[in-house]
C-alpha cells in the first residue's frame, strides 16, 4: 500500500513539475517580444549617445530638451490644425528665459491646456500669464499662487481654459 501511494505521489509531483515548467516556458515566450523591443530602443539610445559630437554641453542640453518636447508634443501635432494654433499661441508670448517643458490638452467644452515649465523669476511667470490672458481665444488663464510667490523655485504651471 505504501508503495502504491509513493508511486502516485511521485506521479503527481512529476505532473505538477511538468505543468509548472510548461507555464514558465509560455510566460518566457510571451515576454521575449517585449524584451526585444526594450532592448532595441535602449540600443538605439546608446548608439546616439556614443556618436561623437562637436557640440558643447549647453547645446546637448538644448537638444535633449527639444527631443523631450517633440516626444510630448507629438500627439498634439498629429491632431487637427486648430490645436496647433493654440499651441503656437501658448509658445509665442513667452518672455525671455521661460522654458516650456510640457503641454497637456484635455478636449471638451471648455477644454483645458496645462502648461508646465521653468522661469528665471516670478515676474517672468506673471508676465507670461498676463500675455496669455490678453489672448481672446483663452477664456481663463490661472497660475497657482505658490508659483507666483516663488515657493517652488523656478517651476510653474499655467492652466488655460477655452474651446479647443
Amino acid at each position: 500500500m505504501k508503495d502504491v501511494r509513493a508511486f502516485y505521489r511521485a506521479r503527481v509531483v512529476l505532473a505538477g513539475s511538468l505543468l509548472a515548467i510548461a507555464c514558465g516556458a509560455i510566460a518566457l515566450l510571451a515576454l521575449v517580444p517585449a524584451y526585444a523591443i526594450g532592448n532595441e530602443e535602449q540600443g538605439q539610445g546608446e548608439a546616439v549617445q556614443a556618436a561623437p559630437s562637436p557640440a558643447s554641453s549647453a547645446d546637448r542640453e538644448e537638444i535633449a530638451r527639444a527631443q523631450v518636447l517633440l516626444r510630448e508634443l507629438k500627439p498634439i501635432a498629429s491632431s487637427t490644425p486648430s490645436v496647433l494654433e493654440f499651441v503656437e499661441a501658448i509658445l509665442a508670448p513667452r518672455p525671455a528665459g521661460v522654458a516650456i517643458q510640457s503641454v497637456r490638452l484635455a478636449r471638451g467644452a471648455p477644454g483645458t491646456l496645462v502648461v508646465t515649465g521653468t522661469a528665471p523669476s516670478r515676474e517672468a511667470i506673471s508676465a507670461y500669464r498676463a500675455a496669455l490672458s490678453d489672448d481672446p481665444r483663452f477664456e481663463s488663464v490661472s497660475v497657482p499662487i505658490g508659483n507666483l510667490t516663488g515657493a517652488k523655485n523656478d517651476r510653474f504651471t499655467v492652466t488655460i481654459t477655452g474651446h479647443f
